[in-house]
């Protein structure tokens, strides 16, 4: 038992001893629980599990992959922040690690962080680190922490801070006298083949044990970050559609705001189900990367009869990267969509409605003036020209006329003026008092001109006695 004590790495391999209470002696004989035997047996399990569970590191919050943007360090503001991927506006969250498995025994968790490129083999990135936790111009970052107080660490104020061109083979050389080379690619390749515009972290954990043992874990990497004012890696987002509403038949024309983007690595995807299509438009209405101007496709479905609403999204054909879907709804077809044979038959019925009637039917509206004088005064005929049919005696006016056909010597027959007036074969010599005139055969314009002539002649009759009368007083 004291050999087996003394070597448990020859048993490294075997399943645990102790798994089922018993085990077996040195002899080949079978021991129960609470003998010395299994007690060696248990102690070796022990030690073995020990082993075998080393304590890992988990990334248990990834980093936000979009909406950073890298700046150079003499732009003079501050890089910025990683956020982490569950990051809102109400609730900022940062990158996270945690330790997992047993740590009994273990001392301190020292976590160097760096950046690397994206695609394989990953190589140590010319970017660097920047931020609270980060030594001025390493480039990188080292925070220690006692698991046995907490297991997990966010890295805040953690920013990115990219280095000119010219400046890229020097930031290497860098990593290179710090041994940042987590993966051991030996920095055989040079810069040429790099993507400047996306990153990932990578975190490697060195474990201090009470012993004085240290273990170094296998390094762990991100997903990527890409940089956000790149147009080859930067968020796409649908700002705004000046039409979202079309014919299912499709060519509907949408100019469509956006941010930027390649005009060789875009498309338009309109979806609905798992039918798909894509909006036609060329490189040249790709207008300064923020718009677009393009044809809607044609429906699937050409004989709809109500509306369908569809998604469009923008889509980066080098990385399959999509923007939030927009809605847009097709239209059953329309052979007439302006609306003109509406229009027309509208105007023709209100042509038909509206039109005066013939000459012939003609009608005359005569407004007779009011009789309150204190808003409306009554002007004297000779003035306005009109009559006041409530201020009219009709045996005064009658008998005035008569007084002025007589002196006139006009004929009695009143047939040559049948145009003016209708009444024929008037004796104007009759009796007025046995046999009163009809004037309701006379209009109202009849009247008036009658009556309105009766006045002038007998103001001009008064102007030549007036006149004669002062020639033979001379």
């Amino acid at each position: 038992m004291s050999e087996m004590a003394s070597a448990p790495s020859s048993h490294l391999s075997g399943p645990p001893m102790c798994s089922t209470g018993r085990g077996r002696g040195p002899s080949g004989s079978l021991t129960t629980k609470g003998s010395v035997p299994s007690q060696g047996l248990q102690s070796n399990a022990n030690a073995l599990e020990q082993i075998l569970e080393k304590p890992r590191l988990v990334v248990v919050e990834e980093p936000k992959d979009r909406g950073m943007r890298f700046r150079y360090e003499c732009e003079g503001r501050s890089a910025g922040s990683i956020l982490g991927a569950s990051s809102t506006d109400n609730n900022k969250t940062q990158p996270t690690i945690e330790i997992q498995g047993p740590i009994n025994h273990l001392k301190k968790v020292t976590v160097t962080v760096s950046l690397i490129t994206k695609d394989l083999p990953h190589r140590p990135h010319p970017h660097c680190l920047v931020g609270k936790d980060c030594v001025a111009g390493s480039g990188i970052c080292v925070v220690s922490f006692n698991p046995n107080t907490t297991r997990r660490h966010s890295f805040a104020n953690l920013g990115i801070q990219c280095v000119r061109r010219r400046e890229l083979d020097v930031s290497l050389q860098r990593r290179r006298s710090q041994n940042i080379d987590p993966f051991k690619t030996g920095h055989t390749k040079g810069i040429e083949d790099m993507d400047m515009n996306a990153v990932r972290l990578c975190f490697e954990c060195l474990l201090e044990w009470d012993d004085g043992r240290k273990d170094s874990l296998f390094p762990v990497v991100s997903k990527p970050i890409y940089d956000k004012k790149a147009t080859t890696t930067s968020e796409l987002k649908i700002c705004q559609l000046n039409l979202n509403r079309g014919s299912c038949k499709g060519k509907t024309e949408v100019y469509m705001l956006c941010d930027k983007v390649q005009k060789d690595d875009i498309e338009i995807l309109f979806r609905e189900g798992s039918w798909k299509a894509n909006g036609e438009f060329a490189q040249t209405d790709v207008h300064r990367q923020i718009a677009i101007v393009f044809k809607t496709p044609p429906y699937q479905d050409q004989d709809i009869t109500e509306e369908v609403e569809v998604s469009i999204v923008l889509r980066r054909v080098s990385d399959q990267m999509e923007s939030e879907p927009v809605s847009f709804t097709y239209l059953p077809y329309n052979p007439d969509p302006y609306g003109v044979k509406r229009k027309r038959t509208t105007i023709k019925r209100d042509i038909s409605v509206t039109e005066p009637p013939p000459p012939s039917e003609q009608t005359f509206n005569f407004h007779v003036m009011p009789s309150d004088e204190s808003q409306h005064p009554i002007m004297p005929a000779a003035e306005t020209g009109l009559l006041d049919p409530s201020s009219i005696d009709e045996q005064i006016v009658f008998s005035e006329l008569l007084h002025f056909l007589s002196e006139q010597n006009l004929p009695t027959d009143m047939d040559t003026n049948s145009a003016v007036f209708p009444i024929t074969n008037m004796n104007f010599n009759a009796n007025y008092n046995t046999c009163p005139p009809d004037f309701s055969q006379f209009n109202d314009i009849q009247f008036n001109m009658l009556f309105n002539d009766n006045q002038i002649a007998q103001s001009e009759q008064q102007d030549s006695v007036i006149q004669v009368k002062a020639e033979e007083e001379l």
